[in-house]
């Protein structure tokens, strides 16, 4: 299924103007989101189909299922950081879970004092998932490593899991992403298959591929993050999300960056997806906006 893009091209094109002159881009993005739910009215019916949802508890959070649930990394580079953001996202009730970007610490070669710190950010949640994440600079990320490197860490990693979640890259070796999410099932972590083009938008069927690649490897959330150069870059991205809605029963986080890309993170729910990051502080990413005005457009335009 795909969206009705001369619809939804001729409304953007008539509000391009008005949202330059917004300073905020969430409050652009609120627009633009509106613009999508009353242009489309049967797409979140035909995109969210419960007969194909996955939906996983997780520390009482339904994931998987409606509302959209937000995610805000935790970007520290020491210890006292990580905890000091923790401990705010803990508090937050707009935060549903916590991303903890691992490669981005001053010691994440550390494994014992990753491993230490993570238990320690696990307990102070409470109530709210924890995924781990090595983002690796093959996909954006601080971390220069080999596949052999990353499956050591990310197998000691599980030998106590401190996450609920883990973020495993699709395109690290085959045997290690296979290896890496047997034993992640093995002691009841969910995978998060992911991957990420910071330099273009591949074609939707490319994307659909993706997404059903990491379906068929075990995945148990498929993720893709892809940069836009053009409005239609991003209508790519979501078209793909909805189509992939429609074949595949795993909650899907998709997002197309920076703040061209916003209107795909605020209207995930109305293409199919499940999850959305926010931010507090520092963003993790090109487009995040501030999980409270991420939290309150979804709930405006996301289908009952």
């Amino acid at each position: 299924m795909a969206l009705n893009l001369n619809i939804f091209a001729f409304k953007t094109s008539n509000l391009t103007s008005h949202l330059a002159k917004l300073k905020s881009p969430a409050c652009a993005a609120l627009c633009l989101a509106a613009t999508l739910s009353v242009s489309l009215p049967v797409l979140a019916d035909q995109a969210v189909n419960p007969a194909l949802k996955s939906v996983y508890m997780v520390k009482n959070v339904n994931i998987g299922d409606l509302p959209v649930k937000t995610i805000v990394p935790i970007t520290a580079k020491t210890r006292l950081q990580a905890i000091a953001q923790a401990q705010v996202i803990a508090q937050n009730p707009d935060a549903d879970l916590a991303e903890f970007r691992i490669d981005l610490l001053d010691f994440a070669d550390d494994n014992i004092r990753v491993m230490a710190l993570g238990h320690e950010l696990n307990r102070i949640l409470e109530h709210k998932p924890l995924i781990a994440t090595i983002r690796t600079a093959n996909e954006g990320g601080q971390l220069k490593i080999t596949d052999q490197a990353y499956e050591k860490i990310y197998s000691a990693y599980l030998q106590q899991p401190f996450m609920q979640l883990l973020d495993i890259e699709m395109y690290r070796a085959p045997a290690s992403v296979e290896k890496l999410t047997q034993l992640a099932h093995q002691n009841n972590v969910l995978v998060i298959m992911s991957n990420h083009d910071f330099n273009q938008t591949p074609s939707q069927a490319e994307i659909e591929q993706r997404l059903y690649q990491q379906d068929q490897m075990g995945a148990d959330i498929l993720k893709i993050a892809v940069m836009p150069k053009r409005q239609q870059d991003v209508l790519t991205l979501m078209n793909a999300t909805a189509n992939v809605r429609q074949n595949s029963n795993k909650p899907l986080l998709t997002m197309s960056m920076g703040q061209l890309g916003t209107i795909s993170r605020v209207a995930t729910a109305n293409i199919g997806g499940s999850l959305s990051f926010g931010m507090i502080g520092e963003a993790s990413a090109p487009g995040q906006i501030d999980v409270k005005q991420l939290k309150h457009i979804l709930n405006v335009v996301q289908p009952n």
